[in-house]
């Protein structure tokens, strides 16, 4: 009877500690998930402002046009890139607040699809072939924007992938369900180059 009641203490502790271990871990890696998150984030906002920056000087400050007011082809690219640049740091703050949520990492890799979208678009229609800086010089700082944050992303992917692994094998997913961990989203289109 010992030698029963003290295998079955063991077995319970050896279960306790070990949960404890699995929970930690899941911990570090959703705050591996965090981090990286954070960096990306760095580098998006400096795209988003950068994009901002490029506005003319009277789109920077909010609308250009009243509702139902018509525009040329010009002003229209230009609201665009407007709206798009807006849409993105919504969904980046959305983001920001919330690095681990699927949802919220879908809705930034569409709004960053729209927000380049919008900038191919001004760059075609809105900027003339004597500006200065050229659509050339213009397009290549963006692309150099893109490229930078393509390790960052990575970085943000790989983390999220090790973590949503975790939480999926067993018996740590037991550990992960109890707790409320959940799945993170990954960025796996954001800012490839085209």
């Amino acid at each position: 009877m010992f030698s029963f009641s003290l295998w079955f203490w063991a077995l319970l502790a050896l279960l306790f500690f070990w949960a404890i271990g699995a929970y930690n871990r899941l911990v570090r890696l959703r705050s591996a998930v965090v981090k990286a998150f954070a960096v990306l984030d760095e580098q998006l906002v400096r795209q988003l402002v950068w994009v901002q920056g490029c506005l003319p000087e009277a789109m920077r400050g909010g609308a250009v046009t009243a509702p139902g007011e018509l525009q040329d082809e010009v002003t229209a690219a230009w609201a665009r890139l407007h709206a798009a640049s807006e849409q993105f740091a919504v969904a980046l703050a959305q983001a920001r607040a919330q690095p681990i949520d699927v949802p919220g990492m879908a809705s930034l890799v569409m709004a960053h699809e729209a927000l380049r979208t919008a900038w191919a678009s001004a760059l075609a229609d809105a900027v003339p072939p004597d500006a200065v800086p050229s659509a050339e010089r213009l397009q290549s700082r963006w692309m150099r924007l893109l490229h930078q944050s393509l390790p960052l992303r990575t970085a943000f992917n790989d983390a999220a992938q090790a973590y949503n692994q975790a939480i999926a094998q067993f018996p740590a997913a037991v550990v992960a369900r109890l707790f409320g961990f959940r799945p993170a989203g990954t960025v796996t289109r954001l800012a490839e180059g085209r």
